[in-house]
């Protein structure tokens, strides 16, 4: 889902309806007080002097984003059109009259990619965002966070995520802190106070927040995470033209795919795990079942026979609560061809053993810096998964970065007793043909000869090379190439 569905706006409510269409006057007079307080006084926009610019664009066509260097810091400084006492009395007295247009048409950011100052601060308002709508609307902003103590909004840029958290210009102040968390919050469909502080959820499947509220247990305050999905759907030819994987190396998953292997993604915090294993279901038929498992959404169903489920645990709740475990169990009474957990931490990775060994697919992401930290995890309680079994694993894939870009660093096959057997390391080679990738690949030489196993390979890197050639990113483009691929190979077979 395009982030920019989060804003597809909605008719406003009957209570301001009922606003508008009473006392229009007094109600003017006291919104605009309202709206002058809470959006232009109660944040700024921080003047900062860059020495070096690395990145300029605009959003929306209202708002100026530079990104540049400062004192030895990176900073991520937006511009945004200046708003006076007659421009809020101006953006009111339209919304009085032409309310339920602007809500539907003017305001719906998937229908345009420009808005005029008066639509743009009418958004500020309605979402309940504020200062926030900036961030949540550059399609290049991968996570934002802010605290009560410091009041900055920092955030991470998919262009500079080697470098870390970025400043921004963007102070907010205290009370507008706890407003935000409070309505993020409500947006999530979760409760947020005193007495329940803490907070994790989604909104429409767009972006997923973490809040802490008061200093009941925080000593900052009030804090807001948001996590980002992204705009557009990550694929593999995609990730190939980017440089993050080889085409050898996905037409070597996409045959352990074939062959229901399972498969784990790893690497450290913000390494692209979830990226990549979005990629690698890309790749699956669209006539096969994938039933995937997050405790928050952000793997995207790309066929109408998938399903995605998320837990369900609620703090001091009465509701049963569901995890990951329970969906698991759940899953497996649903005939999938594929299983896929968006984070492995504890008993759920058990059922995936027994998953793998009743022949579905398997796949899911760890957080490990290495194949051998993965199977430390895994080991280790909580999980505590007997090495014995631990060879249904076929492949570790590990993320990492390198010189400024996330790569696939590691790929290492799970033989017996746990042994690992690289198939590829970047710290030792920069490339991989297919004629390496076959002699060091075990598990598949089990299925196939060595000379099938070359034209297998050598076809779907071929494949995959002119699609990269041919610009077929889109998830619908690369599933429409997949599903022909098969049905031309369905005819070779029939014809033989």
């Amino acid at each position: 889902m395009n982030i920019r569905s989060f804003f597809t706006l909605t008719p406003i409510s009957s209570r301001f309806s009922r606003l508008f269409t009473s006392n229009k006057s007094d109600f003017t007079s006291n919104i605009v007080e309202l709206l002058l307080d809470l959006y232009t006084k109660r944040y700024r926009c921080e003047e900062v002097s860059l020495s070096d610019v690395l990145s300029q664009y605009r959003l929306l066509g209202v708002v100026d984003v530079t990104i540049g260097a400062s004192s030895g810091e990176l900073y991520y400084v937006i511009k945004e059109p200046l708003i006076t006492r007659s421009d809020i009395y101006k953006i009111i007295k339209e919304f009085q009259e032409h309310s339920s247009e602007w809500s539907e048409s003017k305001l719906n950011l998937e229908l345009q990619d420009s808005l005029g100052v008066a639509e743009y601060n009418y958004l500020k308002i309605y979402s309940g965002l504020g200062p926030l709508l900036p961030f949540i609307i550059d399609d290049k902003i991968e996570d934002v966070s802010l605290n009560r103590v410091s009041g900055r909004v920092y955030v991470v840029h998919r262009d500079f995520s080697w470098y870390g958290w970025i400043k921004s210009n963007v102070i907010v102040d205290p009370g507008l802190v706890d407003r935000l968390a409070m309505t993020i919050s409500r947006k999530a469909g979760k409760h947020l106070s005193l007495t329940q502080p803490l907070v994790e959820g989604s909104v429409k499947s767009s972006i997923r927040a973490s809040i802490v509220y008061g200093d009941v247990i925080s000593a900052q305050g009030t804090s807001i995470v948001i996590r980002k999905k992204p705009s557009e759907l990550w694929t593999m030819t995609k990730l190939i033209n980017e440089g993050v994987i080889t085409t050898e190396l996905a037409s070597y998953l996409w045959l352990v795919l074939e062959k229901h292997g399972w498969i784990i993604v790893a690497g450290p915090v913000g390494s692209g795990k979830t990226t990549l294993l979005q990629a690698i279901l890309t790749m699956i038929p669209p006539h096969r079942k994938v039933i995937i498992i997050e405790d928050t959404p952000e793997l995207t169903a790309i066929s109408e026979l998938w399903d995605v489920f998320a837990e369900r645990v609620e703090v001091f709740s009465h509701v049963t609560p569901i995890d990951s475990y329970m969906l698991l169990k759940f899953t497996l009474r649903r005939r999938p061809d594929y299983i896929v957990i968006g984070e492995v931490r504890g008993i759920e990775a058990r059922l995936l053993v027994q998953a793998s060994r009743l022949g579905h697919g398997v796949l899911n992401t760890i957080h490990a810096d290495s194949p051998e930290s993965v199977i430390q995890r895994l080991t280790a309680p909580p999980i505590s998964i007997p090495k014995n079994l631990l060879s249904n694993i076929w492949t570790i894939v590990l993320m990492g970065v390198i010189g400024n870009k996330r790569h696939v660093v590691r790929v290492s096959e799970v033989l017996g007793n746990c042994s690992l057997v690289d198939i590829y390391d970047a710290s030792k080679e920069n490339y991989i043909d297919i004629d390496q990738l076959i002699s060091r690949c075990e598990r598949l030489k089990l299925y196939y000869n060595i000379e099938d196993l070359r034209e297998l390979l050598l076809e779907r890197a071929l494949f995959l090379e002119r699609l990269v050639a041919r610009g077929f990113f889109s998830h619908q483009d690369l599933a429409d190439k997949i599903a022909e691929y098969y049905t031309t190979q369905l005819y070779q077979v029939a014809s033989r």
